[in-house]
């Protein structure tokens, strides 16, 4: 991790202390890096299978097309990643590293479409439980024997669908923000591996 932080140090000088490295030295600090950057993809990912499938238990709905999405993504990360932990050449960690990148973004821009359109399409359907939710907490807070609310029962007028869609959006904003926070981080660390490699080939 020493060499690590060291390369880190010198990718943010605007001086000539970077040539003291080889080029051996720099491609084999960039395939470590890539390599740790790639097992903490797969953390990420399985962490957020597991917290999308207590979702889905606490919803009564299991997440099929996620857990599908994961296991694909997981096949091709565990690819790329032998790829850049075996490879030998800057020019395949290069190809593995945009593959990497394009990977990330995908995944992330489709899980979160999934999210925006899970949202739409069953719009109604999450007011009601909203709003049975909310009547339950306020029933169960004055009456302790309050019987649950059946969702199916309620009748949302605008203000119910108003509230819940300020609800919804800022939920989807937060989301948004946790990816930009997780996955926009690894893709810049990602870039930053590709365009130092690309330097060092153009040298």
């Amino acid at each position: 991790m020493e060499e690590l932080e060291l390369l880190k140090k010198d990718w943010n000088k605007e001086s000539d202390d970077f040539k003291e490295y080889s080029e051996k030295e720099i491609y084999t600090m960039i395939k470590h890096k890539s390599v740790s950057i790639t097992k903490i993809l797969l953390l990420i990912g399985l962490v957020e299978v597991i917290l999308w499938t207590l979702y889905g238990y606490l919803n009564k709905e299991f997440p099929y097309i996620r857990t599908g999405m994961f296991l694909v993504f997981t096949g091709i990360i565990i690819t790329l990643f032998r790829r850049i932990k075996t490879g030998q050449e800057s020019i395949h960690l290069m190809k593995n590293i945009l593959n990497l990148r394009t990977l990330i973004l995908g995944y992330a821009v489709v899980s979160l479409i999934l999210v925006v359109a899970d949202g739409i399409i069953h719009f109604d359907h999450n007011t009601r439980d909203f709003m049975a939710g909310f009547n339950d907490g306020w029933n169960t807070k004055h009456h302790m024997n309050a019987e649950l609310t059946d969702p199916d029962k309620l009748h949302p007028v605008i203000g119910n669908y108003i509230t819940f869609g300020v609800f919804l959006v800022t939920g989807m904003f937060l989301l948004y923000l946790i990816y930009k926070k997780t996955y926009g981080k690894i893709l810049q660390d990602l870039r930053k591996n590709y365009k130092e490699l690309n330097r060092q080939e153009k040298n």
